[in-house]
């Protein structure tokens, strides 16, 4: 920018002075002109004062000439009621008493009411006002004798000290007035701050979305900003329009385009856009073709805009509007508001706009209910009830701050009971207006979500509602675009409560009065009362009942589903491990519908499902602590179905013949005690969790596709064969298993076992010698195998070996082994690049770290003086912990360069009770020390290393520096015995 003097100090005072929101509220004008009419009102005045009126800034300019030595009281008022005062000194401007009488209130305002005062020298030397030379001594000449001489001299000689605009060092006056419009407007924009209750919170958004515009390039960038109905997307892109729109040569606001697409078309609503960014030009364009001639498009190629389109619904909304954004100027920017992030196809960068904060939220309500910032006396515990219910969403706390305005605390207290039951329908529409541009498919598939699936794994969503032939996933990408639900901590399907109680909402008017008629339920009260005495019909399609929630046992008449012939989600369920009441079947159960697709009922009463039932469309059953003792007599064909869950079914005693489900991936009978042996047959199961079924003895398992083999605490004596030759299998749990007393080695094991975990019978003493051709085994635990008396060789690539309260096993032995193995490992790594496993660890009894180490020490902290740089690969560390429980043991070490702390590595260790001292190996790469330094070319000098246990249990530690070699690599300071 072209100025004379730097205005910082002066943006500064002005800014200070401008806090009051009731004297920006006051202000009638944005800019008062003072100047000589004889000398510029009809040129340079007449032309600044049109192209502040182009601009839409409110200016005062006083056509009548100038009469008297007084300015008048209008004069005066129009002064204090005005932002800015543009002084344009001309070359005769002080032989007028007026102009210097009106210069003087100008200056007084600026000094008593923060007014901004711009200096314009128009064809006049800036020196000659400041020390007031040639023809303003001129002018002070004819003044003698004026007492107010010496205050206008000081006057002049302070607004000219000003940063000023000099009219004598531009090329051109359009040039000239161009920039002092551009700076009036930025000088408006803080007069304008915002203090209006629904722009709280926004100004923290600024400096991300300013950044993300990078408005200082020349490039043409369009921003998305994108989330849920009455989040603030309109709010936050009127703020950015008026403080960003000074800075462009052309601007438009094109509100509510969804809406106003709807009523008057695309025609009206493009008019409207390129005659506004032309400068209100009445542009036509033919009503079929949306064609722009290219002399108007070449007219917008030279100039920079600023365009918001606003609500915009559909990407045929945003090809219609703005085609092709080639045309637009360079440095233009776009922004589009949008509930649908489907249409950002071409945008730049998008913006999601996220609820409020509490503070905020509290600020925004009071602002709304009581217009100040803070709760009236004795309606703080009131106002924090009510932001609760709004989730930091700004429409629903202006809404409801509105609806409780002046208002008694019996009303505020009514009124939140009311919302629990009721949801606010100002708020409800706004928020539908989403849901209503759903099609079919994804309308279900939201209501399944927000009435029985919040909170899932977005994995079990999606298989649970394929199984209700939905486009699962499809369906989730549009919920997710339109921000009708978020995914929580990357597998979480979650959505905003009032979105939820949206849904709930749409559910609820199916029939207003008759919940049996509605095809979900949901609300407790609701449900009991359906179910108890038998109001469901062929409506409903899902129910849910939460058992913890019952005050007393609930008892059904056998028939209590039949009218329900269509329910496809049935989910009778606990939170709580321990509830008291449950639901009975006192006459026993006449039949389940046919169309049910997933089935879950905890603590269902009776010894099988109905003789009825078919199970045909069935996807997921699930019934946990259940009476059954078998499911059904004979063979369903069970086509569909995907997942058994029978947990804590005590009394069952047999699983139906699965041969038919050729879909099966999940079997899990976790406490089945009655269940003595298993057969299951299937092609396809993945995963058999048979944990804890203390009475099985034998069990068989065909599935050439299983994982996951869980026989934790059952009562096998062997294992089968063919479990060896499972070449998918990755994780085999046997803890427990007191009655398995050896692993057989043949045949050989086969297949990858990669990221294998393994849990061994307590009893076993040895380890297959084959176990190291499981390759790609990852970790192995071996915990309370106290008869294990050595380890084989182990699989190249494990990171992980627990052999907690193994006590048979000899100490420096096993060091000796697990410090082989971790150079072994690394081998394949040496010439590019290390294997960087960093959270290697390996833990078995031990109560000393071996003699071999020479940097070991019983103290809590050791230095070794300097190592060699050179192929310096990292550390491992031995740890010795004192016998004793492990709850939460953090072990750290922290390593210090010549006192400065260069890296830090830390581990939780947690074991119910060690039954003697353990040792822990630890690998640290040296690429995870990110301050260590060279003191001379080729070592480190003064390496110290400070080992810390929260729980004081560590008695001594040992260091071994690992070293890169032609060979392989080996350990400094352990008599070179590992290569």
């Amino acid at each position: 920018m072209k100025i004379i003097m730097d205005e910082q100090n002066m943006i500064r005072a002005v800014a200070s002075s401008s806090n009051s929101s009731s004297m920006v509220s006051s202000k009638k004008y944005d800019v008062f002109l003072s100047f000589r009419g004889e000398d510029t009102r009809k040129n340079f005045t007449s032309h600044l004062y049109e192209a502040l009126k182009q601009k839409k800034i409110e200016t005062y300019i006083d056509y009548r000439l100038e009469k008297g030595d007084e300015i008048s009281a209008a004069l005066i008022k129009a002064i204090e009621d005005s932002h800015v005062s543009v002084v344009i000194f001309s070359e005769n401007y002080a032989s007028s008493k007026w102009c210097l009488g009106e210069l003087g209130k100008i200056m007084e305002c600026k000094k008593e009411r923060g007014q901004i005062v711009i200096p314009v020298f128009y064809n006049i030397d800036p020196s000659h006002v400041r020390k007031q030379t040639g023809s303003y001594e001129q002018s002070f000449a004819k003044h003698t004798g004026e007492p107010r001489c010496s205050k206008w001299k000081a006057a002049l000689t302070e607004a000219a000290n000003l940063a000023a605009w000099d009219s004598q060092i531009y090329r051109t006056e359009s040039e000239f007035l161009k920039d002092i419009v551009k700076d009036v407007l930025r000088k408006l924009a803080p007069r304008y701050p915002n203090h209006r209750k629904e722009l709280v919170g926004v100004e923290e958004n600024y400096e991300k979305i300013e950044s993300l515009l990078k408005i200082g390039s020349s490039k043409v960038r369009i921003l998305g900003i994108w989330g849920m109905g009455g989040i603030g997307k309109t709010t936050l892109a009127s703020a950015l329009y008026d403080k960003l729109s000074p800075e462009f040569e052309g601007c438009c606001f094109l509100a509510n385009v969804r809406e106003e697409s709807d009523k008057h078309g695309f025609k009206a609503l493009r008019n409207k856009l390129f005659s506004e960014l032309l400068e209100n030009e009445n542009l036509c364009f033919d009503a079929s073709s949306f064609l722009v001639s290219h002399f108007v498009l070449s007219r917008l190629g030279r100039k920079k805009v600023f365009i918001v389109l606003d609500d915009v619904d559909t990407s045929e909304q945003l090809e219609n509007l703005i085609e092709d954004f080639d045309f637009l100027g360079l440095g233009s920017r776009v922004i589009v508001t949008t509930r649908n992030k489907q249409i950002f196809s071409q945008v730049d960068k998008i913006y999601k706009v996220k609820e409020l904060s509490i503070h905020h939220s509290l600020k925004l309500f009071c602002l709304s209910v009581f217009r100040e910032k803070q709760p009236k006396h004795g309606y703080e515990d009131l106002s924090r009830s009510a932001i609760s219910y709004c989730k930091g969403i700004p429409l629903a706390l202006k809404v409801l701050g509105a609806s409780l305005r002046s208002r008694s605390k019996q009303a505020w207290e009514c009124e939140l009971r009311k919302l629990q039951k009721f949801p606010n329908m100002e708020i409800h529409n706004v928020l539908k207006l989403s849901y209503d541009g759903l099609d079919y498919s994804q309308k279900e598939i939201f209501l399944d979500i927000a009435c029985f699936l919040r909170g899932k794994q977005r994995d079990h969503v999606t298989s649970i509602l394929e199984a209700f032939d939905f486009p699962a996933a499809s369906g989730i990408e549009v919920l997710l675009d339109k921000a009708l639900i978020t995914i929580s901590g990357g597998i979480q399907i979650e959505m905003h409560d009032l979105i939820q109680e949206m849904g709930w909402k749409i559910v609820h008017q199916e029939h207003i009065k008759d919940p049996g008629r509605r095809s979900r339920l949901w609300k407790h009260e609701e449900v009991h009362d359906v179910l108890k005495y038998n109001k469901g019909t062929e409506v409903v399609e899902g129910v849910i009942l939460d058992l913890s929630k019952l005050t007393e046992d609930l008892y059904l008449s056998f028939d209590f589903l039949a009218k329900m012939t269509n329910v496809r989600f049935l989910k009778i369920h606990s939170w709580s491990k321990f509830t008291i009441f449950n639901v009975y079947l006192p006459n026993g159960l006449d039949s389940l519908s046919y169309k049910l697709r997933y089935l879950h009922w905890d603590g269902f009463c009776l010894e099988s499902l109905p003789s009825r039932f078919c199970a045909e469309q069935l996807v997921e059953l699930c019934m946990h602590c259940s009476k059954l003792k078998k499911l059904w007599d004979g063979v369903q064909n069970l086509v569909n179905l995907k997942t058994i869950d029978l947990w804590g079914s005590r009394d069952l005693v047999e699983i139906p013949d699965l041969s038919k489900a050729e879909k099966l991936e999940s079997v899990s009978l976790c406490y089945c005690e009655s269940l003595c042996q298993l057969q299951v047959h299937s092609k396809s199961l993945g995963v058999l969790n048979l944990y804890g079924c203390s009475s099985l003895r034998e069990f068989l398992v065909t599935s050439e596709e299983l994982t996951e083999l869980n026989l934790a605490f059952t009562a096998i004596c062997a294992l089968p064969s063919s479990i060896w030759q499972k070449r998918k299998l990755r994780s085999l749990y046997l803890r427990g298993c007191h009655n398995l007393n050896k692993l057989s080695d043949e045949p050989r094991f086969c297949g990858s076992y990669k990221h294998s975990i393994t849990t061994l019978a307590s009893n076993v003493k040895r380890l297959p010698v084959n176990i190291e051709n499981l390759s790609m085994m990852t970790m192995i635990w071996l915990d309370d195998c106290r008869k294990l008396v050595s380890l084989p060789e182990l699989p190249l690539f494990l990171e992980k070996l627990s052999a907690c309260n193994c006590t048979s096993l000899d100490t420096k032995i096993t060091q000796q082994q697990v410090l082989q193995h971790m150079l072994q490992s690394r081998i394949p790594y040496l010439r590019k690049h290390y294997l960087k496993c960093y959270d290697e660890e390996y833990f078995f009894p031990g109560d000393h770290v071996i003699d071999e180490c020479r940097f070991h020490t019983t103290q809590n902290s050791i230095t070794i003086p300097y190592l060699q740089k050179p192929e310096l690969c990292g550390f491992i560390y031995c740890i010795i912990l004192s016998m004793g429980p492990l709850l939460e043991c953090d072990v750290s070490c922290s390593v210090y360069q010549d006192g400065i702390r260069v890296g830090w590595l830390e581990r939780l260790l947690e074991y119910e009770n060690l039954i003697s001292d353990h040792v822990v190996i630890l690998y640290h790469d040296i690429s995870e020390f990110d301050k260590i330094s060279e003191v001379h070319d080729h070592f480190f000098s003064n390496i110290t290393f400070i080992f810390e246990n929260n729980e004081d249990r560590i008695t001594e530690f040992g260091v071994f520096p690992v070293y890169a070699s032609e060979s392989g690599l080996k350990l400094v300071g352990s008599k070179e015995i590992f290569e």
